[in-house]
């Protein structure tokens, strides 16, 4: 049984060993939520009240951008509606996109170099495509994803239909159940793909010594049903590259996966939060979480956050590559955002106090854009534990 009554808070902070700014959460208030900024010891700095409520859904994924405003995706659950939106500094509403009826935004947005926006939506897979499906339950109804660009003007400009390019019949081999407790239409054996995590991929040193498969603007994603990283090229759609891993038998229902920016230490690695949902060839997997690096030209692994049975959070959560090297993780089944040094030590550790629940959290320098500038840089008390 797990412990119901812990510490709550910042609980462990090293100013001299962090890379100090401020993180994005999701705070509750009164008849819905707000994305904020907390400062190292968990006060919030900045608030941005979500317009709309609960109606208007949650927010699985928000990106504070380099102008101050934040970019964020609503998302009311696969029964719901669903929208992107972006907000100024002042919280005012400045930009919105719901895509046509029949397609589901969820689980995540960014905003290209060129000004655009990625989002996933997902949508029913054709008559003709299910008839071809092994299990009696897929025939009569499947879902998959397709990634949308988005321009400012809300016109679509490039999109990637996942069942025009993907064997029907290759799913995950654990089906979840459609009377399971997450619903009928969210599992594995309807909820075919599960895209969860979409990025054009930065400049990067692979393209630069010319492996044309990791062009800019390339879109990688991560497939969580499918255990499946994909990488397909913006120009002619094709595949060029995937990845399941073989860390302790392979990835097992992935979230986060990004290359990691020029400028960072371990730049143009593939940085994943490799869950552990539902591993099927290895043991050392199961209740066990893994943060990866990993060289995407060797597929090797140069790097993981390993702590077996004390870290794991089966679904959701989030990893990110901090200038000074340290890695920033969500583990979102215990409410836990932490950072890590390279040797794998906690150097800051808060556990939220509240609900509603986090999928994802980023950490942006003080310097970052100018309105972070402007709040100055707040008191930065060391917590020791004990």
């Amino acid at each position: 049984m797990p412990v119901s009554v812990y510490p709550k808070g910042t609980t462990i902070y090293k100013p001299e060993q962090c890379y100090n700014g401020y993180t994005t959460i999701l705070l509750p208030r009164k008849g819905g939520f707000e994305m904020a900024l907390i400062d190292m010891n968990g006060s919030p700095v900045h608030r941005w009240p979500m317009g709309g409520g609960r109606d208007k859904g949650g927010v699985p994924r928000a990106r504070l951008l380099r102008d101050g405003r934040l970019l964020v995706l609503r998302g009311a659950g696969f029964e719901g509606t669903g929208r992107a939106q972006e907000y100024s500094w002042d919280g005012a509403l400045v930009w919105e996109y719901t895509p046509p009826q029949g397609l589901l935004p969820h689980h995540d947005i960014e905003r290209t170099a060129d000004g655009n926006t990625l989002i996933i939506c997902r949508e029913v897979v054709p008559q003709e495509l299910r008839r071809q499906a092994c299990e009696p339950e897929r025939r009569e109804m499947l879902y998959s994803d397709v990634i949308q660009e988005i321009s400012p003007e809300k016109k679509v400009v490039w999109e990637w239909h996942q069942y025009e390019h993907l064997d029907i019949n290759r799913r995950v081999a654990v089906p979840a159940s459609t009377h399971w407790w997450a619903g009928p239409e969210n599992n594995t054996l309807v909820d075919w793909t599960h895209t969860n995590t979409v990025q054009a991929l930065p400049q990067n040193k692979w393209f630069d010594a010319g492996d044309g498969r990791f062009k800019p603007g390339n879109v990688l994603m991560s497939l969580r049903q499918l255990d499946l990283l994909l990488l397909v090229d913006r120009d002619t759609k094709e595949v060029v590259w995937q990845y399941t891993g073989d860390y302790r038998g392979g990835l097992s229902g992935q979230h986060d996966s990004h290359m990691i920016e020029k400028g960072l230490p371990g730049e143009g690695s593939i940085i994943i939060f490799d869950n552990g949902a539902s591993p099927t060839a290895n043991l050392a997997h199961c209740g066990a979480s893994f943060v990866l690096e990993v060289d995407p030209t060797t597929e090797e692994v140069v790097w993981a956050y390993d702590r077996r049975e004390e870290f794991h959070s089966n679904f959701t959560s989030s990893c990110q590559r901090l200038p000074n090297g340290n890695t920033l993780i969500l583990e979102a089944a215990h409410h836990r955002i932490f950072e890590v040094t390279p040797e794998g030590e906690i150097v800051w550790e808060h556990v939220l106090s509240q609900q509603p629940y986090i999928q994802r959290a980023y950490r942006y320098g003080y310097d970052y854009c100018d309105q972070t500038r402007a709040l100055g840089r707040p008191e930065q008390r060391a917590v020791i534990p004990e």
